[in-house]
């Protein structure tokens, strides 16, 4: 395990981050920039941790981004707009933080002589048809003309960012690429998330199209397992690894049978049309993960899905 490090996660109050740092945070300095809009970290039991400092603050801030990384030995860019409504509400920002705010993150890596960056991407970039995708495949991204797609070209192109400046540079990188991460503390637009709150009350659940769109749900202590191991592994540098859990795969219409029947819900499903372009399968090829990170996840659908409602239900 990492220790005696100074760490610094921009993005660091949201949900994946937040059991990072529970991760990190005994052995090390961890410092969060994060402008709160969605804080996953008020419900950790390490909010008020003697390593923990928090500085409220925007990625495209470049000044206040540099004084939080002075003394840095690893930056953890996990700072984005995710989430089909938050993107489509919002292009421009999408672009502006995305592209412009991982570009200010390897700047002032580059100022401070930072060691590591980790770069976060996102399974998006494979396009509306991921099956078994490997991290040398050919990206797929839509046309201009739909939303949806901005916020897997701005994390594609902050690939190409991170990469490229570390053979400018001289610095370690790593990009992961996480599929469809849930668990407790998700805040946001989650489909878990969302379909658990409203099993939870009753609610009707909306399933887009027929719901045959087929999802590999990976539970977050098990991305944070392969996150760790790319922090601490040589094998790492310069790579790019998709996280997911292939073994975890359903149709999203079977997620929320699934989701209804463990939490022995009332809620009935309704079937709308979905409002945008859809993506139709998204499952990874993780052999490259297993390979040089050691990465095998353990927890199955139905046992994640019965953390996440047993959290949910006790702060929905």
């Amino acid at each position: 395990m990492i220790s005696g490090a100074r760490i610094v996660v921009t993005g660091g109050a949201g949900f994946i981050s937040s059991h990072i740092i529970e991760r990190l945070i005994e052995k090390n300095q961890i410092v969060i920039y994060d402008n709160l809009k969605r804080n996953a970290l008020r419900y950790s039991p390490i909010k008020e941790h003697k390593n923990l400092t928090m500085v409220q603050g925007d990625v495209l801030d470049s000044a206040k981004l540099d004084e939080c990384m002075k003394g840095a030995d690893i930056c953890i860019h996990a700072a984005a707009i995710a989430g089909i409504y938050s993107v489509g509400n919002q292009v421009t920002r999408t672009m502006k933080v995305n592209l412009i705010g991982i570009y200010n993150a390897l700047e002032s890596v580059c100022k401070n002589k930072v060691g590591r960056f980790m770069d976060f991407s996102t399974s998006e970039i494979y396009g509306p048809f991921s099956y078994r995708s490997k991290e040398d495949d050919v990206a797929k991204i839509g046309p201009a003309s739909e939303k949806r797609w901005i916020y897997a070209l701005s994390k594609l192109a902050g690939e190409h960012f991170t990469h490229a400046y570390a053979d400018d540079f001289g610095f370690d990188v790593v990009t992961v690429r996480p599929f469809n991460v849930y668990g407790p503390r998700q805040v946001g637009e989650g489909a878990i998330q969302q379909m658990v709150s409203r099993a939870l009350n009753n609610e009707d659940i909306t399933v887009y199209n027929d719901g045959s769109q087929i999802r590999s749900w990976c539970f977050v202590d098990d991305f944070v397992d392969a996150f760790i191991a790319t922090m601490e592994s040589t094998e790492a540098v310069g790579e790019i690894f998709n996280i997911g859990n292939p073994q975890a795969t359903t149709t999203v219409l079977g997620l929320a049978e699934t989701i209804i029947r463990l939490t022995n819900s009332k809620s009935k499903i309704v079937h709308k049309p979905h409002p945008g372009p859809e993506v139709e399968i998204r499952i990874p090829d993780i052999s490259k993960s297993k390979a040089l990170l050691k990465y095998e996840p353990r927890v199955m659908l139905e046992e994640g899905l019965m953390k996440a409602s047993a959290w949910y239900r006790e702060f929905n």
